[in-house]
């Protein structure tokens, strides 16, 4: 997740990094390839790799094959899952009549079709970060951070956003750990008050599954089982890691061009550009 308007080496990079690598090769095979203008971001899905544009969300299913998933091709700038929902926001695709911003909209298959859920025309979030039924997201437009307990039909302001990133715990409903100036921040109440979690590294993004935390300072990815209070390394790369991605079947990261991904919990990684 990054704060409003995708802004940050995360987005950019992304982009990057996306781009170089459905570009590597004299021919694409890649669905509708040649009309995606703008990547936003890519989010790490259950065992697969989606590809949030400017045209649609589209499935990584190779270096020169991204296939187009569903036929609404909205702008998506932020997207999460809750269990097997797909949850996203951002802007209608071109002729649509839906409202701009598009609000929170859900997908029950995969992101074949996307129904209204909250927020219609009033809200657009550039990252949203959920668990169970926790959703936080960050409106581009107010640059609020909102809170919403029941998977977004209903939602709570708290102010500006000034977190960097957050990461939602999967077992404890209202905890989560937010990045602020490099540092942690420990909630059990949806940020009613945060305690800040004492430690040495400066970190940059954390992501939270049911084997423990992931969080990237510099070239190393660290992984914490005890909710932040200490952290063992699991990988250290030759550059700084631009990217964490993580279900729990699969993690990316990526350092430069070259994307790695992960299927043991970041204990070795292959590289797939």
């Amino acid at each position: 997740m990054k704060k409003s308007e995708a802004k940050g080496l995360k987005v950019s990079f992304f982009a990057f990094a996306i781009v170089a690598l459905m570009m590597n090769g004299n021919k694409s095979v890649a669905q509708t390839l040649d009309s995606v203008t703008h990547i936003h971001h890519v989010k790490v899905v259950e065992n697969k790799l989606f590809v949030l544009t400017h045209e649609g969300l589209y499935e990584l299913v190779g270096k020169n094959n991204m296939r187009l998933v569903g036929k609404d091709k909205i702008d998506i700038m932020g997207f999460t899952t809750l269990g097997n929902a797909f949850l996203a926001s951002g802007h209608p695709a071109e002729g649509s009549k839906i409202p701009n911003p598009i609000g929170l909209v859900k997908s029950i298959d995969g992101g074949l079709t996307w129904k209204a859920v909250s927020l219609v025309g009033k809200v657009d979030f550039h990252f949203l970060e959920g668990a169970g039924s926790d959703l936080y997201g960050s409106d581009s437009q107010s640059g609020n951070l909102m809170y919403s307990p029941d998977s977004g039909k209903t939602w709570k302001y708290l102010g500006t956003n000034t977190f960097t990133d957050i990461a939602v715990s999967p077992k404890m409903p209202g905890m989560a750990i937010a990045i602020k100036n490099s540092e942690l921040l420990l909630t059990k109440n949806a940020f009613k008050a945060t305690t800040k979690i004492k430690n040495t590294l400066k970190f940059t993004q954390i992501e939270w599954r049911k084997s423990g935390l992931y969080a990237v300072s510099g070239k190393t990815l660290f992984k914490s089982t005890n909710s932040g209070k200490t952290w063992i390394e699991l990988n250290t790369f030759k550059g700084a890691l631009g990217i964490l991605s993580a279900s729990d079947q699969l993690m990316l990261v990526t350092v430069g061009p070259d994307i790695y991904t992960s299927t043991n919990s970041g204990e070795s990684f292959k590289k797939i550009s």
